[in-house]
């Protein structure tokens, strides 16, 4: 909490591994990103304050969650807004090329490893064209069995069971009149 200069701090560019205790969440220690060997140890009231507190930062890079139960370590970072949350370690997916490696908010910008790494590379677009011997039924010109087939068609993928009979009785009309939109050219 007090002032006091780290050892190995005034020599070269680097900073020997440092524990700081009696850190407010107000500190600058604790509202930037830092990449140094340094832990900061604050005191809450219990895990919502902890979260809250975690989340309320513009940085969300990685965070590590330490306990001795697994599924509460798994609850808290499903709460933890981070690129990556890692239970009961640290960093090791960095070295797991299968891991996607990135942050949220203005942290780690973009992705890198696994397949969302590669995505960052590439710029995706889809182009279609498929000629066919049929037109497509969802173009023009419209009438009232386009509406009444995906009515039906949504009805017997999604809808109850005991809803389905009536929804393909109801339907195949629809369903005759598009096939013949469909064929004729």
């Amino acid at each position: 909490g007090g002032p006091h200069e780290p050892a190995g701090s005034s020599e070269g560019s680097w900073f020997a591994p440092t524990v700081l205790t009696g850190v407010t969440h107000e500190m600058r220690i604790m509202r930037e990103e830092i990449f140094g060997p340094v832990l900061c140890v604050m005191t809450t009231h219990g895990e919502d304050e902890a979260i809250e507190l975690a989340n309320d930062s513009r940085f969300g890079l990685g965070a590590s969650i330490w306990t001795l139960d697994p599924g509460r370590g798994d609850r808290i970072a499903r709460r933890i807004q981070s690129g990556m949350v890692w239970i009961n370690d640290h960093m090791y997916s960095h070295g797991a090329c299968s891991c996607s490696w990135g942050g949220v908010k203005d942290s780690g910008l973009g992705r890198s490893h696994s397949k969302f790494g590669f995505y960052e590379c590439v710029n995706i677009k889809h182009v279609s064209w498929e000629p066919s011997r049929t037109k497509n039924f969802w173009w023009h010109p419209y009438d009232g069995s386009l509406g009444r087939a995906m009515d039906a068609s949504a009805k017997l993928l999604y809808g109850r069971d005991a809803d389905k009979p009536e929804a393909l009785r109801r339907g195949v009309r629809s369903y005759a009149r598009l096939a013949q939109k469909m064929l004729r050219r």
